[in-house]
C-alpha cells in the first residue's frame, strides 16, 4: 500500500532538511506543512527538494496551529497509509516499517511508543506524559503507554472517524483517545526518542492544561448513553462526599474533633461507590464499542 508521510512544521529551519532526508527511504510521499513559518523552513524545504517527486510543500499563510497542519497534509495525501511526525528529528524514520506491518496485520492506530526505549525526554515532560496516558488507559480501559506521541500510522480512510475538535499538542492525545473509545485497536511500536533540534514549543504547565481538559472532553462526548445514565449517579455521591468531608473539616478546625464521628466514613464509602459506578460506566462503554467494531468486521468479512 502506497504510505504517505504528514509533517507539520513550524520555525523548523534547523531540522527540517534532516527529517525529510531520513524518511525519503522509507515513505512514497512526503507532503510538508509549513505553518506560516517565519525563519526559513519553506526555502530549506524548496531549495534542496523542489526536483524530488516524492516531497511537496504546503504553506499556510498564517500559523493555524499543528491540528490544522495535519489535517491539511492528510486532505493533500495520495496514499492509503497515513504517518504523522515532527519535524523537530525526535522521531526516527526506521520505525516506519514495522508501524506500516502493524497496520497491515490489523491494527486501526499504531503509536510510536517512546517509553519502551531510553529516551531522552526531560523529566517534567516524561512525568506528564505517564500521568496522562495513565488517565487515557483509566477512562478508555484500553492500556495506552504513550498517548500523546507525535509518531502514529493509520489508513487515511479512518481519518475523519480519527480527526477531533482541538489545534495544537492536545490533538495527539484527544486523537488517541478517541479512537479508543470507538473501539478501534490499537497498538504501539518501540521506537527510540532523539534529542529535538531548535528549540521546544511545548509548555508544560498551558499544554497540560489543555490535554487535561480534552480528555475529559472526549472522554464524556464519545461515551454512549447507556454508559452516562450508569455513571451519572457517580456525580451525585461526590457531592455527598464532598459536603460530609468538608463538614467534617469544618468541625474539626473549630472544634478540635468532628461532632459527627460517622461523617469521615460516609465520605470514604461515598467516594468509593462514585469510583466503582464511573469505572462500571466505562467498562461498559468500552465493552459495547468493542461489539460494535467487531460486529463491522465480520459483516465486511
Amino acid at each position: 500500500m502506497k504510505t504517505s508521510l504528514v509533517i507539520p512544521a513550524y520555525n523548523e529551519e534547523l531540522a527540517i532538511k534532516k527529517v525529510i532526508d531520513e524518511a525519503l527511504g522509507y515513505v512514497d510521499e512526503i507532503i510538508v506543512v509549513d505553518d506560516g513559518s517565519k525563519d526559513n523552513t519553506a526555502k530549506i524545504v524548496k531549495n534542496n527538494f523542489s526536483k524530488n517527486e516524492k516531497v511537496r510543500l504546503i504553506r499556510h499563510k498564517t500559523n493555524q496551529g499543528k491540528a490544522d497542519a495535519l489535517r491539511t497534509g492528510v486532505s493533500n495525501s495520495t496514499g492509503e497509509i497515513v504517518v504523522f511526525t515532527d519535524a523537530d528529528y525526535t522521531y526516527p524514520a526506521s520505525a516506519f516499517p514495522e508501524m506500516i506491518k502493524r497496520l497491515e496485520g490489523g491494527a486501526d492506530l499504531v503509536l510510536g511508543n517512546r517509553f519502551k526505549t531510553n529516551m531522552t525526554m526531560p523529566t517534567l515532560n516524561k512525568l506528564g506524559n505517564t500521568m496522562f496516558s495513565l488517565i487515557a488507559t483509566y477512562i478508555t480501559c484500553v492500556n495506552i503507554n504513550d498517548g500523546q506521541t507525535g509518531l502514529r500510522a493509520f489508513r487515511r480512510e479512518m481519518f475523519p472517524d480519527l480527526d477531533v475538535d482541538a489545534k495544537n499538542l492536545e490533538y495527539e492525545t484527544k486523537m488517541t483517545v478517541k479512537a479508543a473509545k470507538l473501539g478501534y485497536k490499537i497498538d504501539e511500536v518501540p521506537i527510540e526518542y532523539r534529542p529535538r533540534i531548535g528549540t521546544s514549543k511545548l509548555s508544560p504547565f498551558n499544554d497540560g492544561l489543555k490535554m487535561f481538559s480534552s480528555l475529559v472532553s472526549i472522554a464524556f462526548s464519545e461515551t454512549s448513553l447507556l454508559a452516562k445514565a450508569i455513571m451519572l449517579p457517580s456525580l451525585l455521591f461526590i457531592i455527598a462526599g464532598f459536603f460530609t468531608g468538608l463538614s467534617s473539616l469544618i468541625e474539626y478546625l473549630n472544634l478540635g474533633a468532628p461532632k459527627h464521628p460517622y461523617y469521615p466514613l460516609i465520605t470514604v464509602f461515598t467516594f468509593l461507590i462514585a469510583i466503582q459506578l464511573f469505572s462500571l460506566g466505562l467498562l461498559t462503554d468500552n465493552l459495547t464499542k468493542k461489539l460494535s467494531r467487531i460486529e463491522e468486521r465480520m459483516i465486511k468479512r
